[in-house]
């Protein structure tokens, strides 16, 4: 073989071996590499207790009075005199003189009325005087059975009937006397004035507008399911009674959070179609403060004035629930399904009976027992069998 022969070899070889070497580095070998296993997911867990749990409805509602009409004339004439109560927000108590109208009139229909009474009861004596004397000389001169007439019946039943006319008459005389002044039907205070001194009024003229201040009200509107959270049955009479459900208002007045302190009276017995809620009734006694004994010294702080009209927040104490759970809102899984996380670390769903939701917490009635882990927060999505590292949170 020829040295030229020989060299072209050796170059061929060393062009092989250098592209192979390019080829190599550029493209090297792929080597199957094993992850190491990830770690379970971190879900945060609380653990299941059962308790007593006391439970309350919120409503809200404005503070109406109990009581709240317009005054009213029975008569007609001129106010010749007002109490210094009569003016807008002023206080009076039952019995009070408000307005008093000119009598001067109904003086004189009473004196009318008497004098026509008397006269009356003069003709009476006098006819019955002369029924006796008939019936005497028919006794004496008569032969058979008398008729009425003979012996003046009729005439002694027409004055009857016309004294008692005339009795009635000087009732309803008195009575307008009466009307002349006009006084306040119970205590409360004047919300408008709508007659001033000296003023010529109508009967039926409206004087101005009255509210009691001796209890208040306030409508609170109830879902009809809280309502079954209330231990309430409507009482005939409305009235408290030591078993009626206590109300805590509350409102922001004069600077600051004000609380009061009242009870369930009645219902209106009525489901708004509309919104599916009933109304009920709480009340307040002496919401103006003004029964109370404020020379009196005492370590607990009187209730402030609760001024009609204020808007209120209210809070129904309700029924206490034995052997329930109270978990985070966060734990509720679709509508009525909580993830449990077994003691192998697995997921599981569970059914539960949920009896009340609220802005943070759910109360489950049954489906979950004591020790039980609840999965509360760490993933979206979970599926029944996953394992998870379970992080238990405080209460």
């Amino acid at each position: 073989m020829s040295i030229r022969k020989q060299l072209l070899i050796a170059l061929a070889l060393a062009l092989s071996g250098g592209l192979l070497a390019v080829v190599i580095v550029l493209f090297p070998p792929s080597v199957d590499q094993q992850e190491p296993p990830s770690p379970p997911p971190k879900v945060q867990v609380a653990t299941v207790s059962l308790q007593s749990v006391p439970l309350s409805v919120r409503s809200q509602g404005r503070v109406m009075a109990k009581t709240e009409i317009d005054l009213v004339s029975g008569v007609s004439g001129n106010i010749v005199k007002i109490s210094p109560a009569f003016v807008s927000g002023g206080f009076f108590k039952r019995g009070d003189l408000l307005v008093s109208i000119d009598p001067a009139e109904y003086d004189l229909r009473v004196a009318q009325a008497q004098a026509r009474m008397t006269e009356a009861q003069y003709q009476l004596v006098r006819e019955k005087a002369e029924a006796d004397q008939a019936k005497d000389e028919w006794q004496y001169l008569g032969q058979g059975e008398p008729n009425p007439l003979s012996l003046r019946i009729p005439q002694l039943k027409e004055k009857q009937a016309k004294l008692a006319a005339e009795q009635e008459e000087l009732k309803n005389a008195r009575l307008l006397r009466q009307r002349t002044d006009i006084r306040a039907p119970f205590n409360g205070r004047l919300r408008t004035a709508a007659a001033g001194m000296g003023q010529y009024i109508d009967n039926g003229s409206i004087l101005g507008r009255i509210y009691s201040s001796d209890l208040a009200e306030v409508r609170l509107p109830v879902s009809a399911d809280d309502l079954a959270l209330i231990d309430f049955t409507d009482v005939p009479g409305g009235q408290p009674v030591s078993s009626s459900p206590a109300v805590q208002f509350t409102a922001q007045y004069q600077g600051k959070l004000q609380k009061w302190a009242a009870y369930i009276v009645r219902s209106e017995g009525v489901i708004d179609p509309e919104t599916g809620m009933i109304i009920l009734i709480a009340q307040i006694t002496d919401p103006l403060g003004l029964k109370t004994d404020k020379t009196a010294s005492t370590n607990t702080p009187s209730s402030p004035t609760l001024p009609i009209g204020l808007y209120v927040e209210a809070v129904i104490a309700g029924r206490t629930f034995d052997q329930v759970v109270t978990l985070p809102a966060s734990a509720l899984h679709k509508e009525h399904q909580v993830v449990v996380v077994e003691p192998d670390h697995r997921l599981s769903f569970r059914s539960v009976d949920v009896l009340r939701r609220e802005q943070e917490n759910i109360i489950i009635r049954s489906g979950l027992t004591a020790g039980e882990r609840v999965m509360v927060s760490g993933l979206h999505h979970p599926i029944a069998g996953l394992t998870v590292t379970p992080i238990e949170i405080s209460p």
